[in-house]
């Protein structure tokens, strides 16, 4: 990872997520949805349909202070 990118690890509660019709919220949504903070993802499936518990884990590198 380079400094700056940011990994994004999702439940099965955020893709497993169904709508009243019973539509999956499915993985290319929730691609779609990956730049979002965690909280925006939690809640974009919860409104959706969520029923499941869900996580969702955000980690960024930082840059690395050089000191001279």
């Amino acid at each position: 990872m380079e400094a700056g990118e940011r990994l994004v690890f999702l439940s099965d509660g955020v893709v497993e997520a169904r709508n009243k019709p019973g539509e999956p919220y499915g993985f290319e949504r929730a691609r779609l949805i990956s730049t979002m903070t965690v909280s925006e993802i939690a809640k974009t499936a919860q409104s959706f349909g969520q029923e499941d518990d869900i996580t969702v884990l955000g980690i960024t590198r930082q840059p690395v202070a050089v000191f001279a």
